[in-house]
């Protein structure tokens, strides 16, 4: 192996090294030079042309031009979704005052055993009234329109709509839910942001988007919590009361 002699402290240095190890002097590498294979020095000027060659530095060029389309494309496509609205119910202005909450109450309250099942429509028309003027749910530049909820076999859903300048945002999220030992258990399904699904995994983690309507609701959802039990069925849901012991 060549080494390297230091013409200021003649110090042996290693032969990849560009200054000397002790004094810091510039070595004469040219003995390192002539000491490789014919062929190593081919390869590595070859390797030199290539990293200059303009056709192989088009071809990088157009690479990343490519990819970052396709990834520009990808995200305004995700933006379109989180824009356009979802499949709600078209916005009703509540014609009288709306009494599920009466009638919840007075069913949980005497253990009235008859079931109460109640439409998409009367319990949307019930948060109408329930929500109406409540500032605490406006949030910084989103002014708080109204909540819908939708109902699946086994499955409830709520969308938010709220306004950013005029223009409605819509959040949704989506749950099973059974009553258990006088508390709610809801187990997330999933959700969306406009008509973007989310994945259940990751709507949970953005429930807290939603934490200022469940503060307004929480009469109603100690109500609820108070049943027998509670059944979700396409269009309808049903509330069972538990009878006088």
């Amino acid at each position: 192996m060549t080494k390297l002699i230091c013409p200021e402290c003649q110090r042996e240095n290693e032969p990849e090294r560009i200054y000397c190890h002790d004094c810091g002097a510039k070595l004469d590498r040219t003995a390192v030079i002539a000491s490789r294979p014919a062929d190593a020095r081919d390869k590595e000027r070859q390797r030199v042309r290539n990293m200059f060659d303009p056709h192989r530095a088009k071809m990088r060029l157009w690479f990343f031009r490519v990819c970052r389309l396709v990834l520009g494309a990808f995200l305004g496509a995700v933006l379109i979704q989180m824009l356009l609205p979802p499949d709600v119910a078209p916005e009703k202005k509540a014609l009288i005052l709306s009494q599920v909450g009466l009638e919840v109450e007075n069913a949980v309250t005497y253990h009235r055993p008859t079931p109460l099942q109640y439409t998409e429509d009367q319990v949307n028309q019930y948060l109408s009234s329930a929500l109406k003027g409540k500032k605490a749910l406006d949030k910084p530049w989103l002014d708080f329109k109204r909540a819908i909820v939708g109902f699946t076999e086994g499955k409830c859903s709520v969308t938010v709509e709220r306004s950013f300048f005029g223009f409605s945002v819509y959040t949704t999220t989506s749950f099973a839910v059974q009553v258990v030992d006088g508390a709610i258990d809801a187990s997330n399904k999933g959700g969306a942001i406009g008509r973007f699904p989310i994945y259940p995994q990751v709507m949970q983690y953005l429930d807290i988007i939603f934490e200022d309507l469940w503060n307004a609701l929480d009469r109603e959802r100690k109500l609820v919590a108070k049943a027998n039990a509670i059944e979700f069925h396409e269009k309808s849901v049903v509330l069972q009361t538990a009878p006088a012991q």
